[in-house]
This record gives C-alpha cells, sequence and structure tokens, in this order.
C-alpha cells in the first residue's frame, strides 16, 4: 500500500472522528439531563430511559406532607381528592366523601330529599372541572339547568384528575352507590383508555404530578379482573419503582418497555443515541402491544353499565371531546360505545361553537366555562325528553 493510498485513508478516518466529535458536542450542546440522568434534546428523551425516581420522591413528599394539596393516596383508586380540603388555589373544595362541592365540608345526606333528582357524575379532570371554579362546571350547570327546566336536580361531582375509566368504575363501587343517585353519568374522554392499561400513571405520562400508582382491569377469560388493589402505599412506592421489573404487577404496565431503559455502552454516545431512540421511536416503535385498550376499555364502561342498571338507575354516557377529537376522533370505538350504551354526543355543538369562538376559548386545557356549559346543555335536553 502506497504512502498516498494510506495517508489518503488516514484523513478519511479522521474525517469521521471528527464529523463524531463534533456531533457528539453539539448534541451535549443542545441537549440536558433532568435531575434522574435522563438526557432530553428539546423535548425528546433518548435511550437509556431512567426512572424519575428523584421527581417522584419530590411528589410523594408534597402530597404526604402537605396540608394544601387536594389530592392523597387512596388503597382502593391509587389516589383520590383529599375529604374535607381546599386547593390551595381555591378552585377546588370537597366534602366528606370527597365529592366536590361549593365550599370545604359541605354537608350532602347519603339519601335524597324526597322529590328531588339526584345524579352523580364520573369520570376524569374534564367532569370534575379542573381549571374553572365550582361554579363553571358541566355538573353545577347541568343542576341549575335542569331547575330553569322544572325539574329538582341535585348532581353530585365524583370526577378526579388523573382518574382512567376503570378508576371511575371503581369510585361508584366504593362511594358513588351508597349516595343513591337516580342517575349516573360517566364523562367519556377517548384518551382515558390508554389509562386503563396502566398501573403507574407516571410511565404513561412522565410528566405527570401524580406520583401514586393505580389498580386496573385486566380480562381474563372474558372476565374483568381487578388487581392491584389495595394499591401500594406511598413508603413502598419508591421501592417498587427502583426495581420494577421485580414488582408482581409490572407486567401489566403497557407503557413500560424495558428495551427502552437498557444501559447499552454504545448509548454512552449521546450522537449514537440520539439516532438510535430515534430510529426507534419513530419507526421501530419497540414497546410491545399485548392487549388492545379499546377492547378492556369497552369491557369496563359495559360493566359499569350492568351494575348500575342492577341497581335500577339509569347508566348514560357524555362524550367530553378534547380539541383533537373534534377533528379526527376515533368514530369505530364511538359506535360500539353508542351500542353498548346510551350516549350523549356533544361534539356537533363544540364543533358549531368553536367555528364561532375557536376551539381554544372552549378548550383551552380543560373547558372552559362555554366549554362546561355545553355539555350542560346537551345533558338537560336528554334528561328532560327522558322525563316527560
Amino acid at each position: 500500500m502506497n504512502k498516498e493510498l494510506k495517508f489518503s485513508i488516514a484523513l478519511f478516518f479522521c474525517a469521521i472522528a471528527v464529523a463524531f466529535l463534533m456531533g457528539e458536542a453539539l448534541v451535549r450542546w443542545i441537549g440536558h439531563f433532568d435531575g434522574d440522568g435522563n438526557f432530553f434534546v428539546h423535548s425528546f428523551k433518548l435511550y437509556p430511559y431512567r426512572v424519575p425516581l428523584e421527581k417522584w420522591n419530590e411528589s410523594i413528599h408534597q402530597y404526604l406532607l402537605s396540608e394544601n394539596s387536594y389530592l392523597k393516596y387512596d388503597p382502593f383508586l391509587g389516589w383520590s381528592p383529599r375529604p374535607n380540603s381546599r386547593s390551595e388555589d381555591g378552585l377546588y373544595s370537597y366534602n366528606s366523601d370527597a365529592i366536590r362541592t361549593p365550599a370545604s365540608g359541605s354537608v350532602i345526606s347519603k339519601i335524597p330529599d324526597p322529590g328531588v333528582l339526584r345524579i352523580a357524575i364520573f369520570g376524569d379532570s374534564f367532569t370534575h372541572g379542573d381549571d374553572v371554579s365550582f361554579e363553571d362546571t358541566w355538573g353545577f350547570f347541568l343542576e341549575n339547568d335542569l331547575k330553569k327546566a322544572g325539574i329538582n336536580a341535585e348532581v353530585l361531582n365524583f370526577g378526579a384528575g388523573g382518574y382512567g375509566m376503570d378508576q371511575s368504575f371503581v369510585r361508584w363501587r366504593k362511594t358513588g352507590h351508597l349516595y343513591d343517585p337516580q342517575i349516573v353519568i360517566f364523562g367519556l374522554q377517548l384518551e382515558n383508555m390508554n389509562r386503563n392499561v396502566s398501573v403507574s400513571r407516571a410511565f404513561y405520562y412522565s410528566d405527570t404530578g401524580i406520583p401514586f400508582l393505580k389498580p386496573r382491569f385486566i380480562l381474563e377469560q372474558g372476565a374483568l379482573k381487578l388487581v392491584n388493589v389495595p394499591s401500594p402505599s406511598p413508603d413502598e412506592i419508591i421501592g417498587i419503582i427502583r426495581k420494577f421489573d421485580a414488582w408482581e404487577y409490572s407486567k401489566y404496565e403497557y407503557w413500560y418497555d424495558k428495551d427502552r431503559y437498557q444501559d447499552h455502552l454504545f448509548l454512552r454516545s449521546k450522537f449514537l443515541s440520539f439516532f438510535y431512540s430515534l430510529i426507534n421511536e419513530k419507526f421501530k416503535k419497540s414497546l410491545a402491544r399485548k392487549e388492545d385498550p379499546e377492547v378492556l376499555s369497552l369491557a369496563i364502561i359495559s360493566k359499569f353499565k350492568a351494575e348500575v342498571e342492577s341497581e335500577g338507575k339509569i347508566f348514560c354516557i357524555v362524550f367530553l371531546p378534547a380539541r383533537t377529537d373534534l377533528t379526527a376522533p376515533n368514530v369505530r370505538f364511538l359506535r360500539k360505545i353508542d351500542e353498548a350504551a346510551t350516549m350523549i354526543d356533544t361534539r356537533v355543538t363544540f364543533l358549531k361553537e368553536a367555528d364561532k369562538l375557536g376551539a381554544q376559548a372552549l378548550i383551552p386545557r380543560h373547558y372552559s366555562a362555554r366549554g362546561n356549559e355545553i355539555v350542560a346543555e346537551a345533558l338537560t335536553d336528554f334528561i328532560v325528553t327522558m322525563k316527560r
């Protein structure tokens, strides 16, 4: 091999090395580590993932030590609003059974007053009425609208932030049925299907401020079975997450992919890690899909309906569209829900209002007051018609 060829080969490899070092420096310069050692390029997280133990620990202590936190650990639900509490910003208040009320500690009789149509509503933050006062929730508007229509109604709000369909159903079993409502309304958020296949909200939604583990249903030979209940206490959670693979219920965490947490030697290079992570996340989608969230969700809703109706109550569903659902809803799943139970679809009205006001005005994050009014108006029409 002559000297010129050797020089060309050496130059070629030097150029590759320089390019690699420049790429490595650039990725490290624009990226950043979080407190748990996860490395991000802007919002894109690179392999290997690190379990957010520090963030988890801080959140647990926040809920355990702060008297102002409006959420607490619940062994049957994972978490729930704190009974007889008021949130620090003053927006949310609850009674002794963590039902959202106008003022902390409001008394609600387990038995409805004679002549009162008691309605219980269940769901996630869109039912609870996150980001608005009690007087701007759709539960409050529904009660007022029915009274204006000549129906002496009382609406009890069992909604809770972060809940899946499973937790809403369990809350009916645990507390809701004790209040003897004549009508039970479930607020359907399509995104909640993803929560139903999770035992840890933080693996599904890494930015969550809710650090607790939760129960979930699984299907065994077509029948629902509740697992991870009672859910681990806050004292146990960090130990479980630290050795998540060893936990007996880790196999039920749909959003946990062990491969994403493997610390391969070549991933020490953030340059290589960036491209490896990008390929896996965008093309390979290495997360194994072992169950269908839609199938489980439909089973939960069908069982919820059956148990409510077995007590002689009326069960119905109101579809609460997120902004993305206004333009690209899961029509196939909505049809299945409509076949399984009575469903009030609010999409048409939301779309009409969005044309006038803009979707952002109706659904800035959760529903604005006007967004909640739309839901209440649709439900009022349904209930008034039903009562005739």
